[in-house]
């Protein structure tokens, strides 16, 4: 099945005149698309931000280069992109926010020693395999700040390493490390209550 042919393969075969090729990518990646940037912007947007996310990817696969990101990272920095600007359009949040939210981390005092030892809380993939209630699980993911639920998403729903996010959301890798682990920290204490 086609699923299981490398991207790279399939794109070689759109740029040599198959183009059912890229037909075969829209199948690969619309449910994975879709169900990250229905996080970002919501579920009834979600259809029309993939759907331009396939167009710019179309539009510009010539520029695709396979030595700097694999398709996958490359189509969900688009999306990522997209959404972003959607949501800016829509003003449903500010950047400034964002920035803000960043810059305070930044900002903080360097941690106490005490605080890097690690504790025997369960991390968050635990947590979500304990989770029962899946409603309860996406309300507490909304309440994330958009940076840190990204990078979340990024890692455990699409199984990105840190690398490859850190291409997608264009931030240095321990920025990425340090918006993953300040995310742990907030689902910890969302779910202290239910656990």
């Amino acid at each position: 099945m086609y699923f299981e042919e490398k991207d790279e393969n399939i794109i070689n075969s759109y740029k040599d005149g198959n183009e059912e090729a890229f037909k075969m990518l829209i199948d690969k990646y619309t449910s994975p698309l879709f169900n990250f940037v229905a996080h970002l912007a919501g579920k009834n947007d979600s259809p029309d931000i993939v759907q331009e996310t396939f167009i710019k990817a179309w539009k510009n696969l010539h520029k695709f280069d396979s030595s700097k990101a694999s398709f996958k990272t490359w189509i969900f920095t688009i999306a990522k992109n997209s959404a972003m600007d959607f949501l800016r359009k829509k003003k449903v949040f500010l950047f400034s926010d964002i920035e803000k939210t960043e810059n305070e981390s930044s900002k903080e005092k360097s941690t106490s020693f005490s605080e890097n030892i690690p504790d025997d809380n369960m991390l968050p993939d635990e947590v979500m395999e304990k989770m029962q209630d899946l409603d309860l699980l996406k309300e507490k993911l909304e309440k994330l700040p958009l940076n840190y639920k990204t990078v979340l998403l990024l890692h455990y729903q699409e199984e990105m390493t840190f690398e490859e996010i850190g291409r997608v959301l264009e931030k240095p890798l321990n920025t990425v490390k340090n918006q993953h682990y300040r995310a742990i920290i907030m689902l910890r204490k969302m779910f202290s209550d239910y656990l």
